[in-house]
């Protein structure tokens, strides 16, 4: 586990959405650790694909705190075997959950006595679990808290350049499960739309039967029936759809969010580093492009993943969060300079074999442009 809070220099509104980001992101990663190692002992390797299936849910992150919270708070989740049995200690994991989900939503007021307060909650659940880790890194959050309100002053953290990378990283992540989910929301809604039609026949026929009056009971209880299926199997779409428009809607905010958030540290690193925040170059001409550069991208996404990153102005491998080592700095640099005029707020790009580079830009994949020669 990689995961260590930055302690704010300063407090105000922007900055406690970042701690609370923080906090969240370290309690999820311990929090799921612990889940792994207590419920392995008990049931087996095979734990969590078998809540996986229970929950009919196939792509579980368990370090996910919207999951971790929302499983404990389920009365028949097997992670009950495992944490503290008392009212006080699920009343605090209720009130965790909304205050994420208000601050996921930036519906939260994050003044600072409130931000405490979360931290403070945080405290309190891990010492309930004993998360050493959260337990440290809470308990120093809450002293930094204490000093600044006491009027101590603290020089701005050099390792903000990574939290910025690691912000950038989580937004394009969003992005892929965006991208997921616009496609489930698309298959879904064409599965609806068929149902629906056949729906509508077949309430035509049943009309029609029940017009002619004549005695086909059994036809008509067959065709009544699969009316009534397809009624609830519509019913059901319709849940479906529905969730899929939240959870999509959730991910489309928390990326605005974690866009303003790296926006704010941009501005801090540039003020550090006494440098302008956007480098002056003359763009690069890439070889070879398909189309007109930012129209929208009609063919699939590629496999090949790069981050387009604000803080570093420069094209990363999306795992390691390093410069790309197959392409020069001084390509890299005027290809990211290039790129960020379509895409300001940075984030994933997607490299087919052929080149072409696209990326998001609301719910259209746009292009970019083609850097084949820059590929082995």
């Amino acid at each position: 586990m990689k995961t260590k809070l930055t302690l704010p220099t300063e407090v105000n509104e922007n900055k406690n959405h970042l701690i609370i980001f923080d906090c969240t992101k370290l309690f999820g990663e311990e929090f799921g650790n612990y889940c792994d190692l207590k419920m392995a002992s008990l049931e087996g390797k095979e734990w969590l694909k078998n809540l996986a299936n229970l929950r009919q849910q196939y792509k579980i992150n368990l370090f996910d705190t919207a999951f971790l919270l929302k499983e404990c708070l389920t009365s028949s989740s097997p992670l009950r075997q495992i944490i503290p049995k008392s009212t006080t200690f699920y009343n605090k994991l209720s009130m965790l959950k909304r205050v994420r989900n208000e601050s996921q939503h930036f519906a939260f007021k994050a003044t600072n006595s409130a931000t405490k307060s979360v931290v403070q909650l945080y405290f309190d659940i891990a010492l309930d679990i004993n998360l050493s880790v959260c337990i440290e890194e809470y308990n120093l959050m809450l002293r930094r808290f204490n000093d600044l309100e006491s009027g101590k002053t603290f020089p701005a953290d050099p390792s903000i350049a990574l939290k910025l990378g690691e912000i950038e990283k989580r937004k394009a992540e969003i992005e892929d499960q965006l991208i997921e989910k616009n496609t489930l929301l698309l298959d879904t809604k064409s599965k609806l739309d068929a149902v629906q039609n056949v729906m509508s026949r077949q309430d035509s026929s049943i009309k029609k039967l029940l017009r002619l009056n004549e005695q086909k009971t059994s036809a008509f209880n067959e065709l009544n029936k699969e009316f009534a299926d397809s009624k609830e199997e519509a019913e059901e779409l319709k849940i479906r759809l529905e969730e899929q428009k939240n959870s999509k809607e959730s991910d489309e905010i928390n990326e605005k969010a974690i866009e303003r958030i790296i926006a704010s540290l941009a501005e801090t690193i540039s003020i550090i580093d006494k440098v302008p925040p956007m480098k002056q170059s003359s763009p690069v001409k890439l070889r070879n492009p398909r189309q007109k550069i930012g129209s929208v991208w009609n063919k699939p996404k590629g496999k090949r993943k790069i981050t387009l990153s604000v803080g570093k102005r420069d094209l990363v491998d999306s795992r390691t969060s390093k410069p790309l080592d197959y392409i020069s700095e001084e390509s890299r640099m005027e290809i990211a300079e290039d790129w960020l005029r379509v895409r300001p707020t940075g984030g994933r790009v997607f490299v087919d074999e052929e080149g072409d580079a696209a990326t998001l830009l609301g719910e259209a994949l746009v292009y970019l442009g083609n850097i084949s020669d820059f590929l082995s």
